[in-house]
């Protein structure tokens, strides 16, 4: 498609669907997106890299169907998830047989996180802030579970150095927001986290195998809630 039809399609009035037709697709299609991803060898490393150093209480944000379960380490005293997907909550839980940790599978969604102050030695996403609704809102609710001195670790899909690539970002996330369960590509993770007063310690990008160069343009990283 060229640049000109796209920018052209951009500018249209897309609204969400409708409520019964995106409860049929976060039922029912988007687990069966989050299984493909799996089988993405590009996209499970980078899970793994996000959870791998998380120990002590835990606590994961947009968890899906429990894709990460088996990349935390031994050094986990408890995992407490959060998504507000119940169909994809069933399907985490079928999952937890399989770690040696115990899990609090809950509902509820970033923006207002079921869970006490100061709560977790660590708090992990992986593919999750895309799709919130606000993101300020969210690195605040990160700040205010982690205990001081807490780790936040993640992976997310966010805007590209490049400006070129940036643009065509741009004027795909209105389209990919409709038909993604709300996923942007454009996020600028690292001004949210700062603004809600987490230290951004290490931040790196990283290409996602198998995907166009701006789908698969993602942030690896560190935050902390300072003592």
């Amino acid at each position: 498609m060229q640049s000109t039809r796209l920018h052209t399609a951009s500018g249209l009035n897309l609204a969400r669907p409708a409520t019964e037709v995106m409860g049929f697709y976060r039922s029912r299609i988007l687990p069966q997106i989050l299984d493909l991803s799996e089988r993405m060898p590009g996209v499970e490393a980078a899970r793994q890299r996000a959870v791998e150093y998380a120990g002590g209480h835990v606590l994961e944000i947009g968890s899906g169907i429990g894709s990460t379960l088996m990349y935390y380490s031994g050094e986990i005293t408890s995992l407490t998830t959060v998504d507000p997907n119940p169909a994809l909550n069933a399907r985490a839980r079928r999952r937890l047989r399989h770690v040696p940790f115990p899990v609090d599978v809950r509902e509820g969604r970033g923006e207002n996180l079921p869970v006490k102050d100061a709560a977790f030695d660590c708090v992990v996403t992986a593919f999750t802030l895309c799709c919130v609704d606000n993101l300020d809102r969210v690195a605040a609710e990160i700040y205010r579970v982690l205990k001081p001195g807490g780790r936040f670790h993640f992976v997310e899909i966010g805007l590209s150095e490049d400006p070129s690539e940036a643009r065509w970002q741009r004027r795909l996330s209105r389209l990919q927001r409709v038909f993604v369960d709300g996923c942007r590509l454009d996020m600028a993770l690292a001004t949210a986290l700062t603004g809600a007063g987490l230290a951004v310690n290490r931040l790196e990008m990283t290409r996602l195998e198998r995907l166009p160069r701006p789908l698969g343009c993602a942030w690896e990283g560190l935050a902390v809630r300072e003592a």
